[in-house]
């Protein structure tokens, strides 16, 4: 059994290791920074095999930043390494990579970085690169876009239920008994004995000066998790304005788009339609484990159908072109980065309460929200939108539009990123300003 997550290969290997310096098209449109000085970012990230939301959004970043005139270079391993280099080095290079930490720390002292952004560290370079920006003194920014630090598995969940059995705990024995980590114990294992060594060494204390969480759920739920409260910044992943589509193009339908998995809310969205015989056409969008299953229970309301796995691309042109997007997640999810590509098309949301895409949605401003799970809910939240003339669903449609310029727009992504950049600089210079007094004093 492959116990092991897989990554993306869109990179050719060298020595198990990518460096390449990111260049934009030259007839791509900038914007200006509001602070002049351009910084130097080293920019890490552990590639996944199918390349998802994590993948992108560092991509996103990585241009965002470059646009924005700073400098970027980018330290990148792919999980493709992991079937040459077998379990028990990978189980190794889990807790401390060697290679990682040597390679990092001679891109760090060729060059004048002012931050190291830490994207993904798992399960190949670990957080033994803090140790060669500590010696390089180099500020130290993680982004936390996944739950794995927290919970083997990555997600709070478990069963297709919320779980938070390991939630604050040194050593999860939970996550082991439960085979969280991919079905296997020897999996969990590792990952349970990575995260309490980080909890008992600090690690994650000692080693960074700020955490960028993509929502205020994932937010709360680290620090719940034993993470420093005050080093912990909110900041939205970076979602292109997609804004051709207005209410002209819109098709009077509604339209889910993501994995056909329970924790999404679709079994719960299928049945809102047959139950309630809804009339309004759903597209659905995505695969995923459940499709069988809907597809024949969908059998039962001719106004469903289903549009199979799309790109990035057209998925986005599929949401801007129709009047609704659900998202009725049932899960802790990390962010809801499929509610600002709705936006960013002019397209209202109704989603979940208490969710992370749920607390990006405005009551009756920029959509609905749901208790998840309320499928009599959700079917009278849908009549409740298509019952709005044709003019207030699409005004509806640029509100939304208009509150993702104005709060998630690039420009305003560029400032929350680089602000928490300074911060952590800052933040560096006085540890170490607090280290050498110390040395001097003894």
């Amino acid at each position: 059994m492959n116990w092991w997550p897989w990554a993306s290969s869109e990179v050719n290997p060298i020595h198990g290791s990518v460096r390449w310096r990111v260049t934009l098209n030259a007839t791509m449109s900038s914007f200006p920074e509001t602070n002049s000085r351009c910084l130097r970012v080293l920019m890490v990230h552990n590639r996944y095999l199918v390349k998802g939301g994590e993948d992108t959004s560092f991509e996103a970043e990585v241009e965002l930043l470059r646009q924005g005139g700073h400098e970027v270079e980018c330290y990148v391993r792919s999980n493709e390494e992991i079937s040459q280099r077998g379990r028990f080095r990978t189980a190794i290079d889990t807790f401390s990579s060697s290679q990682s930490r040597r390679e990092v720390g001679s891109i760090l002292r060729a060059n004048r970085f002012d931050v190291m952004h830490v994207q993904n560290f798992f399960p190949l370079i670990s957080t033994s690169i803090y140790r060669a920006a500590r010696d390089c003194g180099v500020a130290v920014v993680q982004h936390l876009r996944n739950y794995r630090s927290l919970c083997a598995g990555g997600l709070l969940m478990r069963n297709g239920q919320n779980c938070e059995l390991c939630l604050g705990e040194t050593v999860g024995w939970g996550a082991i008994r439960h085979r969280c980590y991919r079905g296997s114990a020897m999996g969990s294992a590792v990952v349970v004995g990575m995260n309490a060594w980080h909890r008992i060494q600090r690690t994650f204390v000692n080693g960074t000066d700020r955490f960028l969480v993509p929502s205020e759920l994932v937010g709360r739920k680290f620090k719940e998790g034993g993470f420093p409260a005050d080093r912990i910044v909110v900041k939205p992943d970076v979602v292109p304005d997609l804004s051709a589509h207005r209410a002209g193009d819109k098709v009077p339908r509604a339209i889910f788009v993501g994995r056909l998995s329970a924790e999404k809310g679709v079994r719960s969205l299928v049945e809102a339609w047959v139950r309630e015989q809804l009339e309004t056409p759903l597209a659905i969008l995505g695969s995923g484990p459940l499709e069988g299953e809907l597809r024949s229970r969908a059998a039962r309301n001719p106004a469903i159908s289903f549009l199979g796995q799309l790109s990035l691309k057209e998925a986005c042109q599929a949401m801007a072109e129709s009047e609704l997007l659900l998202l009725p997640t049932e899960c802790h999810e990390t962010f809801g980065r499929t509610v600002l590509e709705a936006y960013a098309g002019a397209t209202p949301v109704i989603s979940s309460r208490g969710t992370a895409p749920g607390d990006l949605v405005v009551e009756g401003e920029t959509g609905y929200l749901v208790n998840p799970g309320d499928i009599t809910g959700l079917a009278a939240c849908v009549r409740r939108f298509f019952s709005l003339s044709r003019e207030e669903r699409h005004q509806m449609g640029r509100v939304a539009h208009a509150h993702y310029l104005t709060h998630f727009g690039r420009e305003h992504n560029l400032e929350l990123l680089t602000g928490v950049y300074r911060d952590a600089i800052e933040a560096n210079a006085g540890r170490h300003a607090r280290g050498k007094q110390h040395s001097t004093k003894q």
